[in-house]
């Protein structure tokens, strides 16, 4: 039964990829984002143009979007509501599911405050946490690389409230 709920599924899909292409290339005369001009694509070969223009658009935002930063409290790793926002980490979990090679590195931050081992071991459990949340959201723990640098790397001045909130924070960026 679950096998032939599946098949329908996935042939209510298909059939629903190949009837916006017939709109689109056949009907309205508008085939300009066609890969192939002229031809008739079976439904299946649409959906497969759909999904690599989705990917390719997903590599484009991503791109150009650069690294996404999450910022902390003094002495916390963790933050009380979502980490990138929703269209982000929907594009990311599309890359990166048409893309095994890519890696997602998360470096953890600290600022000046406290000793140097506590700031090391804080930027780590930031960098684990932003990792959780990723793989909670479906991206494949074996894409997700973690590092912390404590308050090697600041990017905001130490001696003042203002530098040392930027410097509390979570580098999230994708290596294509």
């Amino acid at each position: 039964m679950k096998k032939l709920v599946f098949l329908l599924i996935i042939l209510l899909i298909l059939w629903i990829a190949g009837a916006a292409y017939w709109f689109v290339c056949r009907t309205r005369c508008d085939c300009r984002n066609s890969p192939v001009q002229g031809e008739i694509f079976s439904p299946r070969e649409a959906a497969l143009a759909a999904l690599n223009a989705s990917v390719e658009e997903a590599k484009t935002f991503l791109g150009t979007t650069g690294m996404q930063k999450v910022y902390f409290e003094t002495s916390r790793a963790s933050v009380g509501a979502e980490i990138v926002p929703a269209g982000y980490l929907n594009t990311l979990k599309l890359y990166l599911d048409n893309h095994p090679e890519a890696r997602v590195s998360v470096t953890g931050h600290s600022d000046s405050q406290g000793p140097v081992d506590f700031n090391l071991m804080l930027s780590n459990l930031r960098a684990k946490y932003v990792r959780t949340y990723f793989i909670v959201a479906g991206i494949s723990p074996e894409q997700i690389e973690v590092s912390g640098k404590g308050i090697s790397e600041p990017a905001g001045d130490n001696l003042t409230p203002e530098g040392r909130a930027q410097n509390r924070r979570t580098e999230i960026n994708i290596k294509m």
